[in-house]
């Protein structure tokens, strides 16, 4: 009797742990988006000059449908240079590409609020100063797989 008790258990709670997982398995996983490579030039005011290049890229996609909000997070580093001005519109984050078609595909991303109070002290910062900047945006799905996990252009517009 003891020894069906136990069975009785245990299959129990492999059935109640099949069915989570199952639960779980149903869930679909969010979409996700990378590059190759990370920061590949910066451009527009005397600022583009202070971000060090080659700055890692890390991507959290979040929604299903053809939009999705997309959060881009990278850590620049101040370079040498120490000539800088106002910004007057929000830095952006544009990730270039050409799809299989050799059409150009282009992905903008703007700075959050609290990362352009970040950069406005960051650009007096020295040399070696080290922030970490979040870009928005809510871009077409389609968009996105033409260029996922492949080498873009990762432009810095400052």
């Amino acid at each position: 009797m003891i020894a069906t008790v136990a069975m009785m258990v245990s299959c129990t709670g492999n059935a109640n742990q099949g069915s989570g997982s199952a639960a779980s398995g149903e869930a679909e996983p969010a979409a996700t988006f990378s590059v190759q490579n990370g920061i590949s030039g910066t451009t527009g005011s005397k600022n583009c000059f202070i971000p060090e290049l080659g700055a890692p890229i890390s991507f959290e996609v979040q929604g299903e449908g053809d939009i999705l909000d997309v959060k881009a997070t990278v850590k620049l580093k101040h370079s040498e240079k120490t000539e800088f001005e106002e910004m007057k519109e929000p830095a952006k984050l544009w990730i270039s590409g050409r799809d299989e078609d050799n059409k150009d595909v282009k992905l903008t991303l703007l700075a959050d609020e609290d990362s352009m109070a970040k950069i406005a002290e960051w650009l007096k910062a020295p040399a070696g100063e080290e922030i970490e900047v979040v870009f928005k945006a809510q871009l077409p799905k389609a968009d996105m797989d033409k260029l996922n996990a492949k080498e873009c252009t990762n432009t810095l517009v400052f």
